[in-house]
């Protein structure tokens, strides 16, 4: 199915980028060809990683076998350093002579660069939209616990009309207490895995992996938390370009390792947590719920 470049438009009011950039963002991107629309494009591959695997525990505390909930709103930020503004470009076509040239990538400075070719000849490359952060929210569902172990949840889903199709958001885990097998242990400690999978229609698909030792401690109404991870996002993207030629291909997210450090304010059966995420894209986190026999 060939389909339109919608996504990016879409993303940018999904993710509360200002307005006024999704109307020139489709013409943007649609310049490009698979290598370099790899390279303008994958900040955006990164962060969506960086966003979704964050704020997915606020305490390493799991009940034996007893009724436990969380249910709650999970905002996070992944902020675009300097080197994820540019990336190296080279001009295509019938243009000569090839030159490789520093651009903006879709987060970049928002001036495009021009190159001098042959016979008076000008290539443009793309400007970016001049933009410091991703932020992104989603509901999330937490029940438990059976012999250690309790699952969390998060959905989302919203039908467009038919050129764009239905955006669809699932994520799945599943956690085990560690700490129930050594009652002289300080901390609570378990680990966990979860897999996040985001659709829309024929446009986007976005997978992520992501594995985690999470510990925590708590001391009266504060509960301190971290966690080593390893993580995995892989993110398909297809669209047109302005001569009607398809383009279609992958980006691999750039984080592997994420260290998390936190902390959760307990307000009675209402928890707010903030933490940080130390990775190669890096993302701040929070989350406001009410939470049961935590």
């Amino acid at each position: 199915m060939k389909t339109k470049l919608i996504f990016p438009a879409f993303l940018i009011v999904l993710f509360s980028i200002p307005g006024a950039y999704s109307q020139n963002f489709e013409s943007l991107v649609s310049k490009y060809t698979e290598e370099n629309g790899k390279g303008y494009m994958q900040p955006l591959g990164d962060a969506l990683g960086a966003t979704f695997n964050s704020g997915l525990f606020h305490s390493a505390h799991i009940q034996k076998l007893k009724f436990q909930f969380y249910l709650g709103v999970v905002p996070s930020t992944a902020f675009f350093s300097a080197k994820r503004e540019t990336f190296t470009a080279s001009t295509e076509g019938d243009f000569t002579p090839v030159q490789k040239v520093k651009v903006p990538t879709v987060v970049g400075p928002a001036e495009s660069v021009e190159v001098n070719g042959n016979g008076g000849t000008v290539y443009v490359f793309p400007a970016g939209m001049n933009i410091s952060m991703l932020p992104f929210a989603v509901p999330q569902l937490t029940l438990g616990s059976v012999y250690g172990t309790d699952l969390t949840f998060r959905y989302f889903a919203y039908s467009f009309d038919e050129d764009i199709g239905k955006l669809s958001l699932f994520t799945l885990g599943i956690r085990h207490s560690i700490s129930q097998y050594f009652s002289a242990l300080p901390l609570d400690l378990a680990v966990g895995v979860y897999n996040q999978h985001l659709t829309l229609g024929d446009i986007l698909d976005c997978n992520s992996w992501f594995a985690v030792a999470q510990a925590s401690k708590r001391i009266r109404i504060f509960t301190f938390y971290g966690g080593l991870g390893y993580e995995n996002t892989k993110t398909d993207i297809e669209y047109d370009r302005d001569d009607d030629s398809q383009v279609s291909f992958s980006l691999k997210g750039s984080n592997s390792i994420r260290f998390t450090a936190g902390i959760t304010f307990n307000f009675g059966p209402v928890k707010l947590n903030v933490d940080y995420n130390i990775a190669s894209q890096s993302a701040l986190s929070a989350g406001l719920g009410i939470g049961i026999n935590e």
